[in-house]
């Protein structure tokens, strides 16, 4: 119950108190049916009236609490869902969008619905039958030892055994749910991967369900559900062994007093049917045990999802810099967890200046780690040595609201909302006036796309932007930005996806953009290349070469390399098209 709070832990508390007195109940009211019968043996009717006339009041006691029982574990049910869906979605809000993976979206979308499940079957279906098949029995067993006390001891003796054999299946049972939980996870992820990526695996020839990755995860899962099933089944065996095993020695206790002429045998016969509630209730205890294992593998799942630690908040933010050069001091990180042998660092010991109101250009073969550059100043992820700081401050001493309130980013993974046009733009700036949404529109090269939707700027773009193509997505993704009006823009390839008309416009929005805010653009495109302020070559984590266009040319280096490559690239490009169009 952690995943619900204080509140939630009190009303849980007292649900269970609730749940062992009703447990309570039933046994005394078994208990009472043994007088009712040797009163009716003695035929002692006035006896067996009174004896009746309890075990009625006893049984609906216990009957109103149960009904009230049921009622509050729906109530705490619903209520530790609600709590959960809460602190779920505050979590995921606050941990940092570098922990978002296929992986990672597979696993939270596995938890949200199962774990929603199990957290209700949990209160209503598990604890409250579970509570009562022990507190009753025990109610029982204590009982007996009122009416003979070597029964009773015998059967508080075999109580520990009958708990143990219990924990002993519940334990296997709770190892094989974990696998199975696991298994459903990589299943889920599969699963989306493969709903997600038809456009990649239709093109390289995977047509249907051919898609050997999730086939192998829902094998995984299928031997995992069998095992699970051969454990249960084992340890249902092995209760059910164990539970009559200790009636069993009850019964032949009674015979054997009876017998001896130690016992009363009507008396024995009495409490041999009271022991037989005994053991029925114990019978289903390792099924019951091994439903609530499966619950807590479930919500244990939640529970270590909300308490993930998000991105550290600074006791006492620093205010909002006055100015917005972005330095990255001696700049050492890596995607996996610390730098050790399996962690080689995407970016070692890395410096770079991007002066206040400027426009820089990374540049460098992929796995150099320009993006890694960009999601390090939004806080994507924290750097593990160095800093990265904006107008002197240290991105880890901001408010995350106040960081994110300087940058704008836009970046080659665009996703739109299932929503109107003008709405994906206004969600850089929700106050922004049409004015102004307009006009970054118009920047963006988005004003053509309003006109030709059939109902202009309130068409609805559908679920990712799948109505526009993706240059068009890429432009409104640009104008989201530029109503935002940040201090700080990230471009990463903003222009990839854009013909070379919509290219040249957005290129000198780019422009227009690094007169009033500091820009820092990862391009492959000459144009844009060639129009920033400074360019930074990198390559294996460091910049390997940093200065103007025409000085980096005159070093011949690597950027020169770089340039004359793409250079040559356009020049193959633009023949191809020459003479495509001679062709007659």
């Amino acid at each position: 119950m952690a995943i619900g709070g204080t509140a939630t832990r009190r009303e849980f508390r007292g649900f269970l108190a609730l749940a062992t007195l009703v447990g309570v109940l039933q046994g005394l009211a078994l208990a009472t049916t043994v007088p009712v019968l040797l009163s009716l043996h003695h035929d002692d009717t006035g006896a067996a009236w009174g004896w009746l006339a309890v075990l009625g009041l006893v049984a609906a006691a216990g009957g109103t609490l149960l009904t009230r029982v049921t009622m509050r574990g729906f109530h705490l049910a619903m209520n530790v869902i609600v709590a959960m869906h809460r602190r779920l979605g505050q979590r995921l809000v606050e941990l940092p969008i570098g922990w978002f993976t296929p992986a990672t979206t597979g696993r939270t979308s596995h938890v949200a619905v199962r774990g929603t499940m199990f957290v209700a079957q949990t209160a209503m279906d598990i604890l409250v039958p579970l509570t009562l098949h022990v507190v009753t029995p025990l109610t029982v067993a204590v009982t007996t030892c009122f009416y003979d006390w070597r029964m009773g001891l015998a059967l508080l003796a075999a109580a520990p055994v009958i708990w143990l054999s219990a924990t002993l299946a519940g334990r296997r049972n709770g190892a094989a749910e974990r696998r199975i939980h696991d298994a459903a996870s990589a299943t889920n992820s599969r699963l989306l991967e493969f709903a997600d990526k038809q456009l990649t695996l239709r093109s390289a020839g995977i047509e249907g369900t051919a898609y050997a990755p999730l086939d192998d995860a829902i094998d995984e899962q299928r031997r995992a559900g069998r095992r699970a099933l051969w454990s249960s089944v084992l340890g249902l065996v092995l209760q059910g062994f164990v539970v009559q095993a200790a009636f069993g020695a009850a019964v032949t206790l009674g015979v054997y007093l009876a017998v001896r002429g130690t016992a009363d045998p009507v008396h024995v016969v009495a409490l041999i049917g009271l022991c037989a509630q005994f053991s029925g209730p114990l019978k289903i205890l390792a099924e019951l045990g091994t439903a609530l294992r499966r619950s807590a593998v479930e919500v244990g799942a939640v529970r270590d999802l909300v308490e993930l630690e998000g991105l550290p908040e600074p006791a006492t933010p620093s205010p909002p810099p006055s100015r917005h050069d972005l330095v990255f001091d001696n700049v050492t990180f890596g995607y996996g967890e610390g730098l050790g042998k399996d962690s080689e660092p995407v970016l070692n010991g890395l410096s770079l200046t991007v002066p206040h109101h400027s426009m820089v250009a990374l540049v460098g073969p992929s796995g150099s780690g320009k993006t890694t550059l960009t999601r390090l100043i939004a806080r994507f992820w924290d750097v593990q040595e160095g800093a990265v700081t904006l107008g002197g401050t240290d991105v880890r001493e901001l408010a995350t609201d106040d960081l994110m309130a300087q940058l704008s980013l836009v970046f080659q993974d665009v996703y739109l909302f299932d929503d109107t046009l003008e709405a994906n733009i206004r969600l850089g700036n929700p106050g922004a006036t049409d004015e102004q949404v307009r006009r970054a529109a118009e920047f963006a090269a988005v004003t053509e796309i309003a006109e030709r939707l059939p109902d202009g700027w309130q068409s609805t773009v559908g679920e990712g932007g799948r109505a526009l193509s993706g240059g068009e997505r890429q432009r409104v993704s640009i104008a989201r930005a530029l109503v935002k009006n940040a201090p700080v823009v990230l471009f990463d390839e903003a222009t990839a996806a854009l013909d070379p008309t919509t290219e040249a416009v957005v290129t000198e929005s780019i422009r227009l953009l690094a007169g009033r805010a500091t820009v820092l653009v990862i391009a492959h495109s000459l144009a844009t290349v060639a129009q920033a302020d400074s360019i930074a070559f990198l390559d294996g984590g460091v910049v390997v070469e940093h200065g103007t266009h025409d000085d980096l040319i005159a070093r011949n280096g690597r950027y020169a390399q770089f340039w004359r490559s793409r250079e040559s690239g356009h020049h193959r490009l633009d023949k191809a098209g020459a003479s495509k169009g001679e062709q007659p």
